[in-house]
């Protein structure tokens, strides 16, 4: 894949709420087309925010925190699973050879579907997963198709994250489970929070609306889906590591060698790093069983 290094068309798309919703697959297209390289340069095939336990690697907590979705979700051998907005395939991969289930991943762009495919074949895995091009609010599988659907930090792309738990409840079996992680505003913000710290955000990261824990919790009950736990997931280890590391990462590159690009790449950055730290952005989790 060429990258694209002009990021002007998406700036503008970008920096209008309503069009970002309107027209949300080229926003997210657009900005992982000339994002995708140095994601996979800078954090490898696993493009997720994990809890630190304390003194292990990014590498080291993006897996520890894959292998803990199969273990929640009680993933195995025969277990057919799905994974909304797979991305570049490392939480696949890992999940499937951590647990031995099958699974399927889902994802918006076609050129990410196709490193996820290489990846798994790079390492043995193409047997225990499949990757798709599709929209997480139109899933292109039957009612009843898996055993369990997961999804790691992905559906913050979607506008209408009710939509997409609707469809996770549509196409899991009775009994089945619905986990996962994302991203959200803090509950409660005023507007010139809002403006201040989740707008920057938005723009820089092509979400077109950021949700909130409450509205995730409503969510989930209107898909008919039981909610058995939802919470912070700095709850579970040490969310700051992610910060210092994106801002290291930041000041490695040398002013001269600052292109335009990498400039809109700071400037997201520093706003979610600001915007996490003043509790304005938050990670949560849930767990979630359609009934029998």
């Amino acid at each position: 894949m060429e990258t694209v290094t002009d990021t002007r068309a998406y700036e503008e798309l970008a920096g209008d709420p309503k069009e970002r919703r309107r027209l949300y697959t080229t926003l997210v297209r657009e900005y992982y087309a000339f994002s995708t390289e140095l994601y996979r340069a800078a954090w490898g095939q696993s493009h997720h925010f994990p809890p630190f336990m304390g003194g292990e690697s990014r590498a080291e907590a993006m897996a520890a925190a894959e292998r803990s979705i199969a273990d929640r979700g009680g993933f195995g051998p025969g277990t057919a699973v799905l994974e909304v907005g797979s991305g570049v395939g490392g939480p696949a991969v890992t999940i499937a050879a951590h647990s031995g289930a099958h699974v399927t991943g889902l994802d918006l762009v076609e050129h990410r579907v196709e490193y996820a495919r290489e990846h798994a074949a790079a390492q043995g895995m193409s047997h225990l997963t499949d990757f798709r091009t599709g929209d997480a609010t139109h899933m292109p599988f039957p009612d009843g198709s898996f055993d369990a659907v997961y999804s790691i930090q992905a559906i913050c792309h979607a506008p209408d994250k009710a939509r997409v738990h609707a469809e996770a409840a549509r196409v899991l079996k009775p009994g089945g489970v619905y986990l996962g992680s994302d991203w959200f505003q803090a509950d409660g913000l005023t507007p010139e929070q809002q403006e201040r710290h989740v707008e920057p955000v938005c723009q820089g990261l092509a979400l077109p609306v950021l949700s909130s824990p409450a509205a995730l919790g409503a969510d989930l009950a209107a898909a008919g889906l039981v909610v058995e736990d939802l919470h912070d997931l700095g709850e579970d280890g040490d969310l700051e590591p992610n910060w210092r590391e994106m801002e290291e990462l930041m000041a490695a590159v040398p002013r001269e060698d600052m292109t335009p690009l990498l400039a809109f790449m700071e400037r997201a950055g520093t706003a979610l790093c600001e915007a996490a730290r003043a509790g304005a952005f938050v990670i949560c989790c849930w767990t979630a069983r359609k009934p029998s």
